[in-house]
């Protein structure tokens, strides 16, 4: 078995060390498992990014005030309206 060091934000370790103790799991044979599962193919770490459509489109599931519109573009036209507003006072 090969040994080897990583480097774990403090507070994911704290939180998967706490879990494991209450699985009665060892974070080093969680460790070994997820490799082994993303070695075969079964965890993607791409698929960890999304896409700006992908995001638009959770966004507006997310918050149905949006479903009809593209919330970028809706926060410009309200920014242009406020300029001219502003400028016309």
């Amino acid at each position: 078995m090969h040994r080897t060091t990583i480097n774990v934000p403090e507070p994911i370790f704290q939180r998967a060390r706490i879990k494991a103790l209450r699985e009665n799991v060892a974070i080093s044979e969680v460790i070994r498992d997820l490799l082994a599962r993303w070695v075969a193919g079964e965890i993607d770490l791409a698929s960890r990014e999304r896409s700006r459509e992908q995001l638009v489109a959770l966004a507006r599931s997310a918050r149905g005030m949006w479903a009809d519109r593209d919330p970028d573009s809706y926060l410009t036209a309200s920014r242009t309206g406020l300029i001219e507003r502003m400028e016309t006072e």
